[in-house]
């Protein structure tokens, strides 16, 4: 028995140990939270017990920051992603121990739109939009760019037009606060708005500032409060005569535009009942028979709700100056309109500069050119514009040996010119060339363009020169006495040399290129072939900080080979590519190709003539005709591999020729 007993005794003792009672957690409890209900991104304090012991704050399923905590109190922003409506609030602590609490997230108010004036700014310009919660905004974006808020109340928001933005384009206005972002639906242009007083907002009663009524003026009149759109919108009621809308008429202020370029006209309109349309036009409407009514739009049907119409047109006069005029007659339904905003959407380019010389087409025969060696006559065998040309039979001797000069012209020192010219071979083999000079032979004869062998059918030639003499008077020369075979010239051109637009994204290589082994996102050219690299030494740059540095094959010239982006061009329609390139030793030889590289599928449709590379950086040039109607674009590729000399490329321009027009 007492064995027993003490058995009992030690598994007793050793139960006890075993069995040590572990530490409570404390009891937390919420006793009250401020406030109850928040938007997202609100500061709620909750108050309490045992509050240093939570580590985690939850509103619903999502994690809100803890921003400050003590014993009796936590505070904690209400997350920007919670969903609005009643959420469970839970407190988390160690060993999934939770608490909860009724909670409400707020939905905050969401920005509305009602109008936006003007429809059309320039970067600085102001903005003006009503609507509705506009004071609550984090940020207002143009086209993607932080737009500066001037003011701001709930009803009314104006801002400035950023910096930086593509001009003449259209730009979504998108307005953000911490939940929500509200886009315009609302055409709204980064650009110069041409109309003055656009917004018909100057003047008083009946009178509009900048507008002038030219028919039917006293149907015209001013609308103000809840039925305009914005501040004040003029009212019409037309002549309902729809053979002459113009019965009822409006004019806009005169103003410059370019000629041959494309213009938007969009404005704000609604009718007060269905039927209601309209037109416009632009003119000088002076109807002498001088062609300045040189566009009419078409009828637009004016819907019953406020609504933006657009019309687009070039401008077809070259006017000192012009007016857009609204032709509101054609029916008697009344409706208003507001915002008239006028942006230059498609410009011309660079003007078309004069040819300098007198009787260019020889249809005067000699008249303007002097005859300085040889026999040249005019004829009318074969001409590429008009009736006459001049034919030359060379004797296959020296340039200069059958020789015409035009008539002196002034040039500017270091100014840059283009000759163009049309010629065509009676037989394979025909050579010319030409030159600037005074044909003195004292040092005036600054530049002898490059030969070229004429094909037998009528084709532009084209050289640049920089005028590197300093001399009163300048006159470009003809040299046809090289080769041995008979050809024709007509239509020669001098002219100020305009940079052209480029159609390539990064004709300088100053995003690098891209291939499979090394992509680059930002890129606009690929390596198709062979090996190259960008450099940055100053040295190998033409301009900018980066160029292409190509070794060449040795072999074919697509061994080494780089295309850029595809790029739309019109089928049949003319362009050029112009490139800088210098080599290291004499023999590089590049061309290029217009493609898509596709195995010879009929795609490749030009491949221009191998040019010899000088160890000075010079341009080089090709034309060529799209020969493919390729929708998805065409690429224009560098074709290097035909040597193995070291070369560099840089400013590689692809731009549309003007068709030539015979006077």
């Amino acid at each position: 028995m007492l064995y027993i007993s003490g058995l009992l005794v030690l598994t007793a003792l050793l139960f006890t140990a075993s069995c040590k009672k572990e530490d409570v957690a404390p009891v937390v409890t919420i006793t009250s939270v401020n406030p109850a209900a928040a938007y997202g991104g609100d500061e709620v304090i909750l108050q309490g017990e045992n509050l240093h012991t939570v580590k985690y704050v939850f509103v619903a399923d999502k994690h809100a920051e803890i921003v400050g905590a003590s014993e009796s109190s936590i505070t904690f922003i209400v997350p920007t992603n919670a969903l609005p409506g009643p959420a469970e609030l839970t407190l988390a602590m160690l060993d999934n121990y939770r608490v909860s609490n009724d909670f409400e997230v707020l939905q905050r108010p969401i920005p509305s739109i009602e109008a936006i004036s003007p429809s059309g700014a320039a970067p600085g310009e102001e903005v003006t939009i009503v609507g509705m919660n506009l004071d609550i905004l984090t940020s207002v974006t143009v086209g993607g760019a932080e737009a500066s808020v001037v003011s701001a109340t709930n009803t009314e928001l104006v801002f400035t037009v950023p910096s930086g933005l593509p001009l003449n384009t259209p730009a979504e206005i998108e307005l953000s606060t911490q939940e929500v972002t509200v886009t315009s639906t609302s055409v709204f242009y980064v650009g110069e708005n041409m109309i003055a007083n656009s917004d018909f907002e100057a003047g008083s009663g009946d009178d509009f500032d900048g507008w002038e009524k030219l028919n039917g003026g006293d149907q015209m009149t001013e609308v103000t409060g809840e039925e305009a759109y914005f501040g004040r919108s003029i009212r019409i009621v037309g002549a309902n005569n729809p053979d002459q809308p113009w019965r009822t008429q409006l004019a806009s202020a005169e103003m410059n535009l370019n000629f041959n370029s494309e213009y938007t006209v969009i404005m704000w309109a609604k009718a007060e009942a269905e039927g209601a349309i309209m037109r416009v036009s632009a003119s000088q409407f002076n109807h002498h028979g001088a062609g300045s009514d040189y566009f009419y739009g078409e009828d637009m049907a004016i819907p019953t709700d406020w609504t933006q119409l657009a019309w687009t047109f070039t401008v077809g006069a070259d006017l000192p100056s012009h007016k857009l005029v609204l032709d509101m007659g054609h029916t008697d339904v009344p409706f208003l309109i507001d915002n008239v905003t006028l942006i230059e959407t498609g410009a011309a380019g660079p003007p078309i500069p004069d040819n300098l010389l007198a009787n260019p087409g020889f249809e005067d025969g000699l008249e303007s050119w002097e005859l300085l060696n040889g026999a040249i006559e005019a004829t009318t065998e074969d001409a590429h514009c008009g009736a006459q040309s001049i034919k030359i039979t060379p004797a296959g001797g020296n340039p200069w040996d059958q020789q015409i000069a035009a008539s002196p012209v002034q040039l500017a020192f270091g100014g840059q010119y283009e000759i163009r010219l049309w010629a065509k071979g009676a037989a394979e083999g025909a050579i010319m060339r030409v030159s600037i000079s005074k044909y003195d032979g004292n040092g005036a004869d600054y530049f002898y363009g490059s030969d070229v062998t004429l094909t037998t059918e009528w084709a532009e030639y084209t050289w640049n020169f920089e005028v590197t003499n300093d001399l009163p008077e300048h006159s470009l020369v003809l040299d046809m006495g090289a080769g041995a075979q008979a050809f024709y010239v007509d239509d020669v051109s001098l002219k100020e040399y305009v940079e052209p637009v480029n159609i390539l994204e990064d004709g300088g290589f100053e995003n690098g290129i891209y291939s499979a082994g090394a992509p680059n996102e930002s890129a606009s050219w690929e390596l198709l072939n062979g090996t190259v690299e960008i450099t940055t030494n100053p040295d190998e740059v033409f301009s900018g900080s980066q160029a292409l540095k190509v070794t060449g094959a040795g072999g074919n010239p697509w061994d080494t080979q780089l295309a850029a982006d595809k790029v739309p061009l019109v089928f049949e329609g003319r362009y050029g590519v112009k490139l800088m390139a210098r080599s290291t030793a004499p023999g590089a030889v590049m061309r290029i190709s217009a493609s898509r590289y596709n195995d010879g599928n009929g795609d490749d449709y030009f491949y221009g003539a191998d040019v010899s590379l000088t160890e000075e950086w010079a341009e080089y040039r090709w034309e060529f005709t799209v020969g493919k109607d390729i929708p998805d674009g065409h690429h224009i590729v560098l074709d290097m591999g035909a040597s193995a000399q070291v070369f560099f490329v840089d400013e590689v321009v692809l731009y549309e020729v003007q068709e030539f027009e015979c006077p």
